[in-house]
């Protein structure tokens, strides 16, 4: 395993982590009323979910035939964009944030903030993965 697959698959098992955890205000928030916080739906889904898609990224970089260095720049990017994103949205649901996109919030510039990682980082490994094949 090279050094872009162990940077994908710490941070995928981090954010597995980092998502169960915030399983637990979920529940305590859901046994007092019907519903939670948006804002903590949505830092708990996307943790899980982009704790996965990093498990499955540093599969996809095993075909990539990129230099190490731009694979590991891609690896690097990708995951500072998912930890700017659910930073982002664990902002806004400790700050209580309504509508982020009109408060602007400091969840939103996170948000805001994590587009460039992912993109660029998923077009690294894209090129990657099809040079390889």
């Amino acid at each position: 395993m090279d050094t872009a697959q162990k940077i994908l698959v710490t941070y995928g098992t981090l954010s597995l982590g980092y998502g169960f955890a915030l399983g637990i205000p979920m529940s305590q928030a859901r046994m007092r009323s019907p519903e939670a916080s948006r804002h903590l739906v949505i830092a708990h889904l996307s943790a899980i979910i982009q704790g996965a898609v990093h498990l499955g990224l540093s599969v996809a970089l095993g075909l990539s035939q990129l230099t190490p260095w731009l694979e590991s720049a891609s690896a690097l990017l990708l995951t500072t964009g998912s930890a700017l994103f659910v930073a982002g949205a664990t902002a806004n649901w400790l700050q209580g944030a309504g509508d982020h996109f009109a408060e602007r919030s400091l969840g939103w510039k996170l948000l805001s903030a994590s587009s460039v990682g992912h993109i660029t980082g998923i077009i690294l490994v894209i090129a990657g993965v099809v040079i390889g094949l």
